[in-house]
């Protein structure tokens, strides 16, 4: 079974970047999950923390111009490739 653990952000980088942290402290067996960071439209450093990250984790990002939560999520859903989504924050 593969996980997907999804995370909608906007102009939070800094609490992303603590999130994605702690999430590297994770070690399922590999193929067994991905992280999908949707960055709706930010205007501050979220790319850059995304960057630092991409070889850490098996990231990929989602860019969603259009702004507010569920256009967010409605774009993790069309990308997701986990048969279950855990939806995550990025201020966990």
């Amino acid at each position: 079974m593969k996980l997907t653990i999804a995370i909608c952000t906007w102009n939070r980088a800094q609490l992303l970047k603590r999130t994605l942290d702690r999430i590297t402290r994770i070690t399922p067996p590999a193929n067994t999950w991905e992280l999908i960071v949707i960055n709706n439209n930010s205007a501050d450093e979220t790319e850059y923390v995304l960057d630092f990250y991409t070889s850490r984790l098996p990231l990929r990002r989602i860019f969603e111009s259009q702004p507010g939560l569920s256009n967010a999520r409605n774009a993790a859903i069309r990308n997701a490739t986990g048969e279950y989504i855990i939806w995550t924050d990025d201020d966990v």
